[in-house]
């Protein structure tokens, strides 16, 4: 809870090092020499940070498993769902590593599995969410408004609220209480429209980078553009809705200059890109 020595929003992702942080006070790690000796830093937390990390991925890929499970009613791809997010470019690379994104995409793993069901319960782990990632607000608050504008049920409507309501209270947070002046611009809408307008990262870095980071996304094209081949019908909806969501974590990732880092943010809803995916296998084989 030092709040001056990390900048904002980083002192706001406080439920993963709070568990880290636990994990360091119980003593689970190990002694072995590594190259953070040579940097004067502790190695403790690292091992401690990278361990909570992956009873993260074991437990996203549960909640995947249960989501297909419970959906799809075949447990062979309820299996593959798993191992898809177990094997994916970014759990490997971006999630089984000593930040916070595991447990941002253990919480909408959660939230996706209670609202395909819509279940209200979903509120818990979005008030938990204003202090661990914000960007699943807007990406939720997206699929509330477009499923709303589809069937118009009441349940939509008022998971977008509580999205807007949560998003507030962490802009309120940020502006106050965790205040800090840097990446403060980020939260500014002039600079958010001057971002859009005049590109400040390398472009061409930033589609290699985010077009490796999406692999799991890409398969899924593969089995779209392979049923489209074979006349068989596709879920057009989902496709809408995850392509919205493309199309948002790009103009955020340039309105507040994320540069490379876009493929990696829109892996936080790899559970909704599996789904989907194994939607269209589902369809395919029946």
């Amino acid at each position: 809870m030092d709040l001056d020595g990390v900048d904002a929003p980083f002192n706001m992702r406080l439920l993963s090092t709070f568990f880290v942080h636990v994990f360091y006070k119980l003593g689970l790690h190990y002694d072995t020499e590594t190259v953070f000796d040579a940097l004067a830093l502790d190695r403790n937390i690292f091992f401690c940070a990278v361990f909570f990390n992956y009873l993260c991925v074991a437990a996203t890929s549960s909640v995947i498993y249960f989501t297909a499970k419970k959906h799809f009613k075949d447990i062979y791809l309820a299996i593959i769902a798993g191992i898809l997010y177990l094997l994916g470019f970014g759990t490997l690379f971006f999630v089984l590593m000593p930040i916070t994104d595991a447990l941002s995409i253990l919480l909408f793993a959660l939230v996706l599995h209670g609202y395909l069901s819509k279940n209200y319960r979903i509120f818990a782990p979005l008030i938990l969410l204003i202090f661990q990632r914000e960007y699943i607000f807007l990406a939720l608050g997206l699929i509330a408004v477009i499923d709303y504008w589809k069937v118009r049920e009441k349940y939509f409507l008022n998971i977008f609220i509580i999205c807007v309501v949560c998003f507030g209270v962490y802009m309120i947070l940020r502006k106050t209480i965790f205040y800090t002046s840097r990446y403060d611009h980020q939260a500014s809408t002039a600079f958010f429209l001057d971002s859009i307008l005049h590109i400040k990262f390398p472009l061409i870095p930033y589609i290699k980078q985010t077009l490796m980071t999406m692999n799991i996304f890409i398969l899924y094209v593969f089995v779209l553009i392979y049923k489209k081949y074979k006349a068989y019908t596709i879920d057009l909806f989902g496709l809408v809705k995850l392509l919205a969501l493309f199309i948002q974590i790009n103009v955020i990732s340039f309105a507040a200059v994320f540069g490379n880092n876009t493929g990696r943010y829109f892996y936080i809803l790899v559970p909704f890109v599996i789904f989907q995916l194994i939607k269209e296998i589902h369809t395919t084989n029946n």
